[in-house]
């Protein structure tokens, strides 16, 4: 079911990340080199805050033991073993008013 974001594609800054719950899931939303990405928003490590991690390069880094997620497929870095794979949601923008919806 798509649902929309209370935020909006413009107050969005490039490799801004922002936790976000909505449909009972927790999402980590991110704006990187333009591009829209909304991520599982709980580490498979310890449930740490993605949402409230950071971007380094193609890689979203959990703030709580630095687990490395690549921001297009979720697919935990090899560099850090002690993670594994989170969901990618499908997103979309209203070209028109800026909102932003996802499929949870």
């Amino acid at each position: 079911m798509e649902q929309k974001l209370g935020i909006k594609i413009s107050e969005l800054e490039d490799d801004m990340v922002v936790e976000m719950d909505i449909g009972g899931q927790n999402l980590a939303v991110v704006k990187h080199e333009g591009r829209l990405r909304v991520l599982q928003g709980r580490c498979t490590h310890e449930g740490g805050a993605l949402g409230k991690g950071r971007v380094e390069g193609e890689e979203l880094i959990c703030p709580l033991h630095a687990g490395a997620f690549d921001l297009e497929t979720g697919a935990a870095s090899k560099n850090t073993p002690w993670v594994t794979d989170i969901k990618i949601y499908r997103t979309r923008v209203d070209n028109v008013t800026g909102d932003i919806y996802v499929e949870v």
